[in-house]
């Protein structure tokens, strides 16, 4: 499987990159016990979260003032408190000192982006061929090793047409720390044609390194394997935690953001500089937009990417609208269809 950052974060370029062979996914005996990885699922313990209860409807309304006396002087309101929300996060100012601390209280977003129930759905084209869909999703929170987490999902599915090419399956999800926004796992899942794979990581930051875990089977090869274990950078995101971590910074035009990424054994730094304002047109609606363009440099040598643009609301939520990636021959484009805005 390829290692480029941004092939994976999008989990696009899988739909649309891979030609020539049986429009299925690759059907394998055994295959599902093949990929189970037992070590994985003893060190990710994930456990569901209640919901926040509804306040009662008393708990919410102001009692009908009454009318007041004829010639009675208007009683004045009393004064609204500016003070801020107090928000849990670790002391001291926000950390790593490569990222702009601008927004944030600590390590936390003062305006937080995600709500459950998030989901934004694109339409995947080349050469404005529709071959698939992508879903950002936010799920409920859950808790994961004891520690409340955001849960992110994103899916890359093959249409029909598409199918008689290539198919593709492909989902991916991760855990966020809420107080401190430091990613717990990585776990990808590739139903392919030529492939069937998993790839999981697990993050560890008592000890500051990852695990890293891959199965892939294909007909030609069989069944192959490989683990890696790596030092990892405090505050690192993983490849599809920095999709959504993106969103959380205070964006102007000029601005490079900066963070730091971890994946399969190498130590990245994402910088995404904020090109210009632009109002997208969407089946899902009229959005003022900031544009983005990323650039890594992996163990401090800049590593080309290609030109890849990202389109994010110019406003709290920062929605993901837009992804274009110009490869060899032409350009893939992820078209928002429909956002779901989640619970406010």
């Amino acid at each position: 499987m390829k290692s480029d950052l941004l092939h994976r974060i999008l989990m696009v370029f899988s739909v649309l990159l891979l030609a020539s062979c049986a429009g299925r996914v690759l059907q394998f005996e055994k295959a599902d016990e093949m990929l189970k990885n037992d070590e994985y699922e003893d060190k990710v313990q994930v456990k569901q979260v209640d919901p926040p209860k509804e306040p009662k409807i008393e708990e919410i309304s102001e009692p009908a003032a009454a009318a007041p006396k004829k010639g009675a002087k208007p009683v004045a309101k009393p004064a609204v408190s500016k003070e801020k929300k107090k928000v849990k996060t670790a002391e001291g100012p926000h950390q790593p000192d490569i990222e702009d601390g601008e927004g944030f209280i600590g390590r936390r977003p003062i305006n937080d982006p995600f709500r459950p129930g998030e989901k934004a759905v694109f339409d995947l084209s080349y050469f404005n061929v529709v071959a698939g869909e992508l879903n950002l999703d936010v799920k409920p929170m859950v808790e994961v090793n004891g520690e409340k987490a955001y849960h992110f999902e994103v899916t890359a599915v093959s249409n029909s047409f598409f199918n008689r090419i290539y198919t593709v399956d492909d989902k991916a999800v991760t855990y966020l720390t809420y107080d401190d926004l430091r990613p717990l796992n990585l776990s990808i899942t590739i139903k392919e044609s030529k492939q069937l794979a998993e790839t999981r990581t697990f993050f560890d930051w008592k000890t500051n390194k990852a695990n890293y875990w891959q199965k892939r089977i294909t007909k030609e090869k069989g069944e192959q394997s490989k683990k890696l274990e790596w030092n990892i950078l405090p505050y690192s995101q993983n490849v599809i935690s920095a999709v959504y971590y993106l969103r959380t910074f205070k964006l102007e035009v000029g601005k490079k953001v900066s963070f730091r990424v971890a994946d399969e054994g190498k130590n990245i730094v994402f910088k995404g500089e904020v090109l210009r304002k632009e109002k997208l047109k969407t089946p899902a609606g009229e959005f003022n937009t900031f544009v983005i363009r990323p650039e890594i440099t992996v163990d401090g040598a800049f590593k080309p990417v290609g030109e890849i643009l990202i389109w994010l609301t110019d406003d709290d939520r920062k929605f993901v609208v837009r992804l274009e990636s110009k490869i060899k021959i032409g350009t893939v484009i992820a078209k928002l269809k429909s956002l779901d805005k989640g619970r406010e």
